[in-house]
């Protein structure tokens, strides 16, 4: 079985370059310390967790450390790792680097796209781990992708095989039960590791469902029309994925294959209601069917000690189907909407480390990707003319990129790169177009130990938003009782993003950090209008501003033993021209907070954990040509308790949604354009979530 050493650099680049020499020369100038040790490589000599010296950039926790927790996962440690915060990445995004996470397994970066980086850690048995090591501002062998900070997950060597089964129930009082079940193998056999997943869920999507009303109300707040409300979402998922590596005298091959299968029925109901001058008697049924597969070879050669290169070949295919039902007292209304788009991703990189202090990374990537859309619409069985319905979009791009990491002193390192993307898209069917495309992608980011407690880094990056296809072939979503047109004129957002964060790590466990960005965007994504309907489009330019703040308040020196605190937050404020009323406002969709707050206390005793977790309200806006309307979403509690009766048995009990969470819809109608300022009416939709109790057993053989 191979030593799983995770020198081995991640080989995805995003890639940047900005002059910000001269600040970067300041800081080294600064003379280091005499007593400071060289920088550890990464899964090398253990690090104690909480380190003498931070300023290695790397903390490393022993598995032993997360044992109070009783995880059964490397997901659940990686949750609980202090001062880090776990994105999984977008599997939305075209292309492989952006679709990335921050969490390393062994060093790399999964070889897949369609399988959730969250499943592909829930099926790494604890037992498989040794270690979690926090890189913080980059370390040696180990490429950031643009992240400040990434965990690295080192599973043992030698072998090994594990068969872990999970049932879930949930169970609320005004709908049948729904049912999970998961069956996760790994095995390591000499030079080879086997492991994957099979998932079927058949449930309510209880926190989209329950009761409310709508209300309508004139210009002067009368109200004149009111409604009863209620939706239910169910949805039943088929999924199965799973992973090959092979570890040869001078190679590393992986390969992955993986499909999900997957139903979704939504029902909205208005009923009518006594007292009021008007009522809404209106039932929509939506039918969403999505069928995806992904297939990934990934190949990893040592060329000698200092140089290695790596192949990757990524093919993905998806169809989604939906078709929706609208009656009323006065129309009968039906939208169908087929969709095939598909991926195919062949990236190739070569490392070079030039020493201990330079490395050198550069690559390739070309990539192919297109959707077919045919969208139709009929009101009283009389076809609707919508803009863009039946449409062809394809997209060939080639990228280019150079990853230059250097270690300056023992308190500085940086990370300087470039890519340049460019693509060709078309566009066929009901309007035909073709344009070429490109940008340069420089970056730089710098990380500075002040002393062994505090660390700054700043990173100034010129990123390109991706496109979504779908945005170019019109929408119509009777369920939210709006038509998006499609717009072959859409360009890509790109801005200069400026960030700056400072960490400091107390009390072994304890974590602070804090950090802002400024954003300077050009060709903002919002709504435009494009004939008598509203599409994506490009505004010009804006501004994002964005102050996160993380915490991790371990509060045995304030008198309670075995309690954790974790807290993240962010507040995010943006500026842009409305093309409707040429004032200013913020970017549609652009949330102001965001964040979760997660209190955890053990029980040793007891075998048992007690959390309680508090999701933060969401709210989004959309400005459209004749309204302002708003989704928000208002806190959402989940208490749960876990025991661990038995070393391979774990018992969740969860209480979700105790509070009874608010999901609420505002619009504020025009009556014509929102330029006119004349109000027809404001609208509330809102419901109250249904609570419901989650019960799981997990087994471990």
């Amino acid at each position: 079985m191979r030593d799983r050493h995770p020198l081995v650099t991640s080989r995805r680049i995003r890639g940047g370059f900005v002059a910000c020499i001269p600040f970067a020369a300041a800081l080294a100038a600064e003379p280091p310390p005499t007593n400071e040790p060289e920088e550890p490589p990464i899964g090398g000599a253990p690090i104690a967790a909480t380190p003498a010296n931070l300023g290695a950039g790397v903390i490393r926790y022993e598995a032993s450390f997360f044992a109070e927790f009783q995880p059964t996962t490397a997901l659940d440690i990686v949750r609980r790792v202090p001062g880090f915060t776990f994105q999984p990445g977008d599997t939305t995004v075209r292309g492989f680097a952006g679709a990335l996470g921050n969490v390393l397994i062994d060093g790399q970066r999964p070889a897949s796209k369609a399988v959730l980086l969250e499943d592909v850690l829930r099926r790494i048995p604890i037992s498989a781990v040794t270690a979690i090591e926090v890189i913080r501002g980059g370390a040696p062998g180990i490429n950031m992708q643009g992240q400040s900070v990434v965990a690295n997950v080192i599973r043992r060597s030698g072998n090994m095989s594990t068969l872990a089964g999970e049932l879930t129930g949930l169970f609320a009082t005004e709908h049948e039960p729904g049912v999970g079940l998961r069956l996760e193998s790994a095995s390591n056999i000499d030079r080879l590791t086997l492991n994957g997943t099979l998932n079927f869920r058949d449930e309510q999507q209880y926190g989209s469902s329950g009761k409310g009303e709508l209300t309508r109300r004139d210009a002067n707040r009368e109200l004149y029309l009111s409604s009863g409300f209620e939706t239910d979402w169910r949805q039943r998922q088929y999924q199965a994925n799973g992973q090959a590596e092979y570890q040869g005298d001078a190679g590393l091959l992986r390969i992955n294959l993986g499909g999900t299968s997957s139903d979704t029925k939504q029902y909205d109901i208005l009923t009518p209601r006594s007292g009021v001058p008007q009522t809404f008697d209106w039932h929509i049924t939506t039918d969403i069917k999505l069928d995806q597969g992904e297939a990934g070879v990934d190949y990893e050669h040592t060329l000698s000690d200092a140089l290695s290169a790596r192949a990757l070949l990524l093919q993905t295919l998806e169809r989604k189907i939906i078709s929706a039902d609208s009656i009323d007292t006065l129309n009968l209304q039906r939208s169908e909407d087929e969709a095939l788009r598909g991926e195919s991703i062949l990236r190739s990189s070569a490392t070079y480390r030039a020493s201990s202090a330079v490395t050198i990374e550069t690559g390739l990537e070309g990539a192919y990707n297109f959707l077919d859309v045919d969208a139709r619409l009929s009101r009283n069985g009389t076809p609707v003319p919508l803009p863009a319905a039946k449409v062809k979009i394809e997209e060939r791009r080639g990228e280019a990129f150079v990853d230059f990491r250097w270690k300056a002193t023992p308190r500085l390192a940086s990370d300087f790169g470039m890519r340049y993307e460019m693509s060709t898209i078309s566009q066929s069917g009901d309007h035909d177009a073709k344009r070429t495309l490109s940008y340069a992608k420089p970056r730089v980011m710098v990380r500075f130990d002040m002393n062994s407690d505090i660390q700054l880094r700043g990173r100034v990056e010129r990123t390109v938003s991706q496109l979504e296809f779908r945005d170019f072939a019109s929408q119509a979503s009777l369920d939210a009782g709006i038509i998006n047109g499609g717009n072959a004129n859409l360009k890509p957002e790109n801005a200069w993003e400026f960030e700056g964060t400072i960490e400091t790590r107390f009390w072994g466990a304890g974590a602070l950090l804090l950090s802002y960005m400024h954003s300077l965007v050009s060709d903002v994504v919002d709504l435009v209008p494009v004939g008598d309907f509203d599409a994506p489009g490009n505004l010009g330019d804006g501004t994002r501003d964005k102050i996160s703040l993380g915490l991790s308040l371990p509060m045995e020196r304030l008198g309670l033993s075995g309690t954790q605190v974790r807290l993240n937050s962010d507040w995010s404020w943006s500026q842009v021209e409305d093309p409707v009323t040429f004032e200013s406002r913020r970017i549609t969709k652009h949330s102001p907070l965001g964040g979760n707050l997660l209190i955890t206390k053990e029980f040793p005793a007891l075998n048992s954990t007690l959390s309680l977790e508090d999701s933060y309200s969401k709210r989004e806006t959309y400005f459209r040509i004749g309204e302002v309307r708003t989704e928000h979403w208002d806190h959402f509690f989940r208490l749960y308790w876990d025991w661990t009766p038995r070393s391979d048995t774990v018992i969740r009990m969860m209480v979700n949604n105790f509070t009874g969470r608010p999901r609420s819809r505002w619009r504020t109608v025009y009556d014509g354009s929102r330029a006119s300022g004349q109000i027809l009416y404001h609208e509330d939709r809102h419901i109250d979530a249904q609570r419901f109790i989650q019960l799981q057993i997990r087994k471990t053989f």
